[in-house]
């Protein structure tokens, strides 16, 4: 307890040792006293930009989901070699890219929804999809 006078310590908030009262950080534990002065950080950036990145990859990555099924069926129907394999190819890199358009619109997962952007670069709506996910990484959890 402090008297009507001027105390020189106090007890640490985070081990409850007696320190110095202008002591910054506990030299017995190491808790920091200037971070809680300084604030809470500033609030992250809340943009829509992901939001229409993500659906923009989504419906490119279902081109090519489809693209890769209708080689798939056709060539197994007549031959089965470079098609399949092509159709294959075609049927992971949807599967990349839609999930790259789910973590964006999650806003989660900042690369693995730039991965997932740049298989469907061709595409023109992949193409504005990630560049829309490329610029909005501070919305991004993780």
């Amino acid at each position: 307890m402090q008297s009507s006078g001027a105390s020189s310590t106090r007890n640490c908030v985070s081990c409850g040792r007696t320190i110095a009262w202008d002591a910054n950080v506990c030299p017995y534990c190491g808790h920091d006293y200037r971070a809680a002065m300084a604030g809470a950080p500033p609030p992250k950036k809340d943009s829509s930009l992901p939001l229409v990145g993500g659906i923009l990859i989504l419906l490119a990555s279902l081109g090519y989901l489809g693209g890769g099924a209708v080689i798939i069926g056709g060539s197994a129907a007549f031959w089965v070699g470079e098609g399949v394999v092509c159709g294959a190819v075609m049927v992971v890199l949807g599967i990349i890219s839609l999930l790259g358009g789910i973590f964006a619109i999650q806003k989660k997962y900042w690369a693995i929804a730039l991965i997932g952007g740049i298989f469907v670069i061709p595409s023109v709506l992949g193409l504005i999809g990630l560049i829309l996910v490329a610029v909005s990484r501070e919305s991004f959890s993780s």
